[in-house]
């Protein structure tokens, strides 16, 4: 059950992370968003393919992707005083990174 609800919350933050990837780019033709934004976005479902199979494995490489960016748009909120995209992806990643520790300690316990 716990690694049900950490896949499915890989899931939707992957897209969440696409999408404001690709609206990074559209709106300040930001290729870095788009390039970050996608390769975060295959991690997240590498993680969310290899918690199919080994759990621990899947959800400690999403819960490496959320510490990523958990930072990145920390440090871009406090430095940069940028409220966009951060005001968004910083609470999201924070949470997803809880549930990805959850969904990866859960899973490792014995039955």
């Amino acid at each position: 059950m716990q690694v049900t609800v950490a896949q499915g919350v890989m899931l939707v933050y992957a897209l969440v992370t696409v999408i404001g990837g690709v609206m990074g780019y559209k709106s300040a033709k930001s290729t870095a968003s788009l390039i970050a934004s996608l390769i975060s976005g295959v991690l997240l479902l590498v993680g969310f393919t290899l918690s199919r199979t080994t759990p621990p494995v899947g959800c400690g490489v999403a819960a490496a992707v959320a510490l990523a960016l958990s930072v990145f748009f920390g440090m871009r909120l406090i430095k940069k005083g940028a409220k966009m995209p951060a005001i968004i992806m910083l609470p999201l990643s924070v949470v997803s990174l809880l549930v990805f520790v959850w969904g990866m300690t859960a899973s490792s316990k014995p039955s």
